[in-house]
């Protein structure tokens, strides 16, 4: 279909119980079956029903699967969320610190003695909790590295300064 990853609408085949049309027969009414094409045009998996809309999904991640996969699910597409409207405040957060195979999940701790993922493990005995400015840790703007330095709310300059007004 497409390499590009961006949301498509899909559609329920016309031999479903989404569509509301019957199909006519093409040999005895002509006219009828024109116009019935025209609102069920072909797909790769036969005629599909323009007025039974599926929902979003990625036509690449679709074709990679063999399956209609839903926009939300595209393994692609930026997840992102809205801007936060408040500026970060001085204050202090506790967060996990670890090195990144631990906050990952590939830490040895991870799995049981014959290689297999231990479930529900959230967590390793490397991870620790520690206090870090909300402000000062903020990753900058931009094509910047994705785990920037976090600072302790011990060495926050602005720690203990008064709170502007928002």
């Amino acid at each position: 279909m497409t390499d590009q990853h961006t949301p498509v609408q899909f559609y329920w085949g016309a031999d479903t119980d989404y569509c509301p049309h019957t199909e006519p027969d093409v040999d005895t009414d002509g006219e009828a079956w024109d116009a019935w094409r025209d609102r069920h045009p072909s797909s790769d998996d036969g005629p599909i029903c323009l007025d039974a809309p599926y929902g979003e999904g990625c036509p690449t991640c679709s074709a990679e699967e063999g399956d209609m996969v839903p926009w939300s699910r595209c393994k692609t597409r930026s997840h992102t969320r809205a801007a936060a409207t408040v500026a970060p405040q001085h204050r202090p957060v506790t967060v996990e610190v670890a090195d990144l195979e631990c906050l990952e999940g590939e830490c040895e701790e991870y799995f049981n003695d014959y290689g297999d993922e231990i479930p529900g493990k959230t967590s390793c005995s490397h991870c620790e909790r520690m206090e870090i400015c909300e402000a000062c840790s903020q990753p900058p703007a931009g094509d910047a590295d994705p785990f920037p330095p976090v600072v302790a709310w011990a060495d926050c300059q602005r720690r203990g300064a008064p709170v502007a007004a928002s």
